[in-house]
């Protein structure tokens, strides 16, 4: 599946999907965590957002609360690559261009639970 789209259209759309997944897990763990939190994980996720927020404060509305900042970003990421990424190849790529990140993430994580199946089960 991989070789049917230009290894450029496959960078950035791993580079968007990147940015959305990083987006929301800082929103998730805005969350349960406060802002000033010494949680190494959170001050990591804060230091990859913060120049991301900062660089589109312009296309952010002002009645957008500030916790709810990453999700819509995550959400406008989203549509990007949902429609505008599929536009570059042309019309008929719409359904099938769609979520290649996801798709190769799932059919990794997938092979590795089969292989360690398979190696529980036969005691490789």
């Amino acid at each position: 599946m991989i070789n049917s789209f230009p290894i450029w259209l496959l960078g950035i759309d791993y580079l968007l999907a990147c940015l959305m997944f990083v987006l929301l897990i800082k929103f998730t763990l805005n969350l349960f965590l406060s802002e000033n939190s010494n949680f190494i994980i959170y001050r990591l996720i804060n230091k990859i957002n913060r120049p991301i927020i900062n660089n589109t404060n312009k296309i952010t509305p002002n009645f957008i609360v500030q916790p709810i900042i990453p999700l819509y970003l995550a959400w406008l990421i989203f549509m990007i690559r949902l429609y505008i990424l599929p536009l570059s190849l042309g019309h008929s790529y719409i359904g099938k261009f769609a979520f290649t990140f996801e798709k190769n993430l799932l059919t990794e994580i997938k092979s590795m639970f089969l292989n360690i199946a398979l190696n529980l089960n036969y005691g490789i």
